[in-house]
């Protein structure tokens, strides 16, 4: 094991902090981790929601998220504070199109408005699968339980992805989106909009009508200007998130674990919260292999002619645990150097998967 900062947790971050948003790339642990943060935190005695991204079911089930419509609104965990001094820990499991409709509602001047961006074909279509949109709405669901002041700690276990950085800059794409040239060609009046395009730009709709008929670009059109009417809400609201995520409450808190690819992604993210100002947390590197015993000069001489047998599958195997062990270790080196000042916990890969509230309590502890 590393020596850096052993005495160091995330202790100060779950009583102190009101946003965290863990990241990182996937296969790492990340929804466990942010779920136990909230044990942790409802242990400091803090009223906290945990907002997760597609939980393993077994994990959903011990956070009381029922599939369904349902569980896109908090739910209060059971079996997580027993004591008078703990707080609540609830959570919810992120439903990006439900997400992108309260958005729409609460950006609109009026129901007319809302219902000509939800009923377009083309929204109906997109709101789920638009590109970047799950990146976004986990921070604008952070940004609404964050706002609505119910809440002491709002934690937000991020998407699993080789791009992470994606849920940074969601916000910032988001204003550059609706400043872009075509979006506000398609935005203006059809009057105005017949003088700027030029003939390629009408051979442009003409063979996309062609390709996929005149109605689908209708509903593109008028889904665009409808969009028009809630501009200066989403941009107000894009700003404002893009606020939040570098305010002095946040912190990040990165997952990863020792193998050289996930060890990779974890840079590229690290780097770009420096990068960018976002406020780093902490990191947490899991799944750390253990270090075996070595074996000692008089063991190696007995061992050195024991011939065939199950024994040396055995040495075989020490050896290779070794240098997988040791090589994690020099991974922990290069992390522990991007962390710079922040916390580093450091979690044993368990023989089990942590999947009920007892295995969530265990790690929260291990966690601060």
């Amino acid at each position: 094991m590393s020596n850096k900062r052993r005495e160091d947790s995330l202790g100060d971050v779950v009583r102190t902090a009101e946003l965290i948003v863990t990241c990182g790339p996937g296969g790492v642990g990340k929804t466990t981790t942010a779920a136990a943060l909230g044990v942790a935190a409802a242990h400091a005695g803090r009223r906290t929601v945990v907002v997760t991204v597609d939980p393993a079911r077994r994990l959903a089930d011990a956070l009381g998220l029922d599939e369904g419509a349902a569980a896109d609104e908090p739910h209060r965990v059971k079996g997580v504070t027993t004591r008078d001094t703990d707080g609540e820990l609830w959570a919810l499991m992120l439903d990006a199109e439900q997400t992108f409709d309260r958005l729409v509602r609460e950006q609109s001047g009026s129901r007319k408005q809302a219902d000509a961006v939800l009923n377009n074909p083309v929204y109906q279509a997109i709101s789920g699968s638009l590109s970047g949109a799950q990146e976004y709405m986990a921070v604008e669901r952070l940004h609404q339980l964050h706002s609505s002041g119910e809440w002491d700690l709002v934690i937000v276990d991020t998407p699993p992805s080789r791009h992470a950085i994606d849920l940074l800059e969601a916000p910032d794409r988001l204003i550059g989106f609706l400043s872009h040239p075509v979006y506000r060609a398609l935005t203006v009046g059809q009057r105005t909009f017949a003088k700027i395009t030029d003939a390629a730009s009408s051979m442009f709709l003409w063979a996309v009508k062609k390709l996929a008929g005149p109605q689908i670009v209708e509903d593109t059109v008028q889904f665009f200007r409808s969009l028009a009417n809630i501009e200066g809400g989403l941009r107000t609201r894009a700003r404002e998130v893009s606020t939040l995520l570098r305010g002095p409450d946040t912190a990040f808190v990165v997952v990863s674990s020792p193998r050289a690819e996930a060890v990779g992604e974890a840079e590229h993210l690290l780097d770009a919260i420096a990068d960018k100002g976002f406020p780093l947390g902490g990191l947490v590197v899991n799944l750390i292999h253990p270090m075996p015993e070595p074996l000692s000069d008089d063991d190696l001489d007995l061992l050195s002619d024991i011939g065939d047998g199950p024994l040396v599958d055995h040495i075989e195997w020490h050896a290779e645990l070794t240098r997988l062990a040791v090589a994690e270790r020099h991974e922990l080196i290069t992390l522990e150097k991007l962390a710079g000042d922040e916390p580093v916990v450091e979690l044993p890969l368990l023989e089990i998967d942590i999947h009920d509230v007892p295995g969530l309590v265990g790690l929260a502890g291990r966690l601060v």
